[in-house]
């Protein structure tokens, strides 16, 4: 990564491949950041593949997909490849890396002995909040299972690609090759499994394949972010069988766990954090108060692209070594403009609790498909301070709002954004009609920081 003579950011990576991911998932941050440096809002960032910066000890084989492009002023242009480069194993996170503490040791614990001991056991189901470790967990159990049983049929897919390829097998009439893919198995790994809620079909071939290799003796683990049996619209034969195994919670980290992590990830990247930033980083970030294992890692990330820019003498392979102005200076870009230096990331719960308390919504209300005026207005209330006082994405506020879909979420968004640019008043049946909506929000922010 460097500036260039005309302000803008280039962006090098030895393939297509790594270009893309450094693209989709750190492309927001490295945004945000250059806009901070380079003192624009539309910063330009370009994405080039450079063959010096292949590993030498692989080969370079000819990759027919086209090159990134340069970005647009605005956001660097995404490019979408019809069928993308699979994971390989040094890709995949190991077992042995996963950060054991007070929040996750049982789930660790089942989900290795699932894959360490002679006998197949019990299945194994994980549940927790987005971003705690749960596909660490899964992918780290098939490298290890490789690792101590060379030769074995292994399996990892999550819930959407399981859903997708039966959709397609029954289009295209494939239904028995798509069957084969999972008979004898050693293991079977699905993650995110609550995505398979209300699409029965698929949760009854999920059925006949759990009870197969249940009787021929697989491993099976199974992640998803709720219980099996409080997730919607899920078929109850199937929860059954999930409950009957082991079933276990991965709770958020604490304190200690999350320093850890700060230091994992920060070595990870070629940083060194203190002990002192280390804490401040997962202080900030909200742990104990709804942030996940994901937070910190977006945080450490953020930290890195301004120490970055920001010092020019740390070069692309060297130890970064970040000042503390310039930790509080990505946490502030991070947490957003509208939180003061101190004030850390709030819980999704608590914004939903408290805005329901004073509009005098019901969760049901607010979860249904009701469209009263003061229900939806609740509903845009949620998304706005949602994505303003926490680091909580579309889809997972969507979740929390009982939505499958988030467009409708990100819908909301724009249309009380729009509301707050023209300044117009609440109308929603409720004790806060004639009030303008700016001051209802700036209500609605204090009582939440103050819950």
């Amino acid at each position: 990564m460097r500036q260039l003579d005309d302000h803008s950011i280039e962006i090098c990576a030895g393939d297509a491949f790594t270009l893309d991911m450094i693209e989709r998932r750190l492309g927001e941050p490295i945004r945000i950041a250059a806009q901070f440096a380079i003192g624009t809002t539309e910063p330009t960032i370009r994405y080039r593949i450079n063959p010096e910066l292949q590993p030498k000890d692989q080969a370079e084989p000819k990759d027919p997909r086209p090159a990134p492009r340069s970005s647009s002023p605005a956001m660097a242009q995404r490019v979408d490849y019809a069928q993308p480069t699979p994971a390989t194993p040094e890709r995949c996170p190991r077992l042995e890396e996963f950060i054991v503490g007070a929040s996750n040791r049982l789930a660790y614990e089942s989900v290795r002995q699932c894959i360490e001991s002679p006998s197949s056991g019990v299945p194994v189901f994980v549940h927790g909040s987005c971003g705690v470790g749960k596909t660490h967990l899964l992918r780290g159990a098939t490298m290890r299972m490789r690792q101590l049983r060379p030769g074995c049929k292994v399996r990892y897919t999550t819930g959407e690609s399981f859903t997708n390829a039966f959709i397609k097998a029954i289009r295209t009439q494939s239904v028995d090759a798509f069957q084969k893919k999972y008979r004898g198995l050693d293991l079977l790994c699905i993650d995110d499994i609550h995505l398979m809620a209300g699409k029965q079909a698929t949760q009854h071939e999920l059925l006949q394949i759990f009870n197969m290799l249940s009787l021929g003796g697989a491993r099976i683990i199974l992640a998803s972010d709720a219980h099996p049996r409080t997730i919607a619209r899920f078929d109850q034969a199937l929860a059954s069988r999930f409950s009957a195994g082991l079933v276990v919670r991965l709770d958020d980290p604490d304190q200690d766990l999350a320093q850890r992590l700060v230091h994992m990830i920060a070595h990870r990247r070629g940083m060194n954090v203190d002990e002192a930033c280390a804490r401040v980083i997962s202080e900030r970030i909200g742990i104990g108060r709804g942030a996940s294992v994901r937070d910190l890692e977006g945080a450490v990330v953020q930290i890195q692209a301004v120490a970055r820019l920001l010092d020019r003498d740390s070069g692309a392979g060297g130890i970064i070594t970040p000042s503390a102005s310039q930790i509080r200076k990505a946490l502030s870009l991070r947490c957003g403009e509208e939180l003061s230096a101190t004030t850390a990331p709030l819980s999704l719960d608590s914004i939903i609790r408290t805005v329901c308390d004073e509009l005098s919504v019901s969760l049901g209300d607010l979860r249904g498909k009701g469209r009263r005026k003061k229900v939806v207005l609740a509903r845009e209330l949620i998304v706005h301070l949602g994505r303003q006082l926490t680091s909580k994405s579309f889809p997972e506020i969507a979740h929390a709002l009982g939505r499958t879909n988030h467009s409708t979420v990100i819908t909301a968004a724009k249309r009380f954004k729009d509301r707050l640019g023209e300044q117009t008043s609440v109308d929603a049946d409720c004790q806060f009609d004639g009030l303008p909506m700016t001051e209802l929000t700036q209500k609605l922010t204090r009582s939440v920081q103050q819950a």
